[in-house]
């Protein structure tokens, strides 16, 4: 299907031991090698439990992509007779073939070895533990549909296609002490406290519903003052929702208001996973909270 120019392993750990650090050299590997005129894409092979935070990062670090780079895994071993890693190697290689120039993640379609999807690094997340097909994408159809035998269906209307113009670069630069925090009931505003005094410059929280957290004064696990105090000392505060399907909105219900008010930064339907990575390298390149706010939360088309 392809012939490969090149195999490079900078580094062979689990995927959950995964940091910004290694995304950074993932992303600085790629351009490399997607900027000799000879190599038409990259795949890059990946452990499956934090495949989808690599994707996207990835997808903010190579900046004027011009080829495609296809994000594969297994979630199955190589001694099972369900071993999924081979049909996903086969798709992503058509993929690498095609015109669409976004990192995606290449993966069973379906539990049956009949077709893979092509997902948006920024809108695909792990959703099964063990299923073959557990990538899927949100809030967006995926990009293509793949077939073993190199047909491929595009799917999203809104695709960057391969151009032979420009160079790949690869901005890597990303703020670490970023933090991503579920809500939940009877949640102690305390846990805030701790990562403003390890001096964090942002926070994403899944929020409950439309994007709620505590702001009854009355009760002890209020989290309104606790947030407004981070906000004043610098800290960006993003709210994603819980759900994963759909969009936060802060101007349905009173509790969304005062959050609004009081400085957090409600992104819509952004992924978590996504908007963690978004902040990150939003932060590495910005200082000031209101560029911060309008970077991070800018929505492309095709996540509406």
């Amino acid at each position: 299907i392809i012939n490969i120019k090149k195999i490079v392993q900078p580094f062979a750990i689990w995927s959950e031991d995964m940091t910004s650090t290694e995304w950074q050299v993932i992303a600085k590997e790629v351009a490399k090698e997607l900027n000799d005129p000879e190599v038409s894409g990259v795949m890059v092979t990946h452990g499956t439990d934090f495949l989808h935070y690599t994707a996207s990062a990835l997808s903010f670090m190579l900046k004027g992509l011009t080829k495609p780079v296809a994000i594969v895994g297994g979630q199955r071993s190589s001694d099972r007779g369900s071993f999924d890693g081979g049909m996903n190697l086969i798709c992503a290689a058509h993929y690498l073939k095609s015109n669409i120039a976004e990192v995606a993640v290449v993966m069973h379609g379906s539990t049956q070895d009949n077709f893979c999807y092509a997902i948006r690094g920024t809108n695909v997340r792990k959703m099964h533990t063990s299923r073959r097909d557990a990538f899927r994408p949100i809030n967006e159809l995926p990009l293509a549909k793949v077939l073993p035998d190199g047909r491929i269906e595009r799917m999203n209307k809104i695709l960057n296609l391969r151009s032979d113009k420009g160079k790949v670069e690869a901005d890597v630069k990303f703020e670490p002490k970023i933090a991503l925090i579920k809500y939940f009931p009877g949640a102690d505003p305390a846990i805030l406290e701790y990562f403003m005094e390890k001096k964090y410059k942002g926070l994403i929280i899944e929020a409950a519903g439309l994007g709620q957290v505590s702001t009854n004064e009355k009760q002890k696990t209020v989290w309104t003052p606790t947030l407004k105090k981070l906000i004043k000392a610098g800290v960006f505060v993003g709210f994603t929702p819980q759900t994963i399907y759909g969009r936060i909105d802060p101007f349905v219900y009173s509790a969304g208001r005062k959050l609004n008010e009081a400085g957090v930064c409600y992104l819509g339907n952004m992924l978590s996973e996504t908007a963690y990575t978004k902040l990150g390298w939003v932060l590495a390149h910005s200082k000031n909270m209101e560029e911060t706010k309008k970077t991070t939360k800018r929505i492309k088309k095709e996540d509406t």
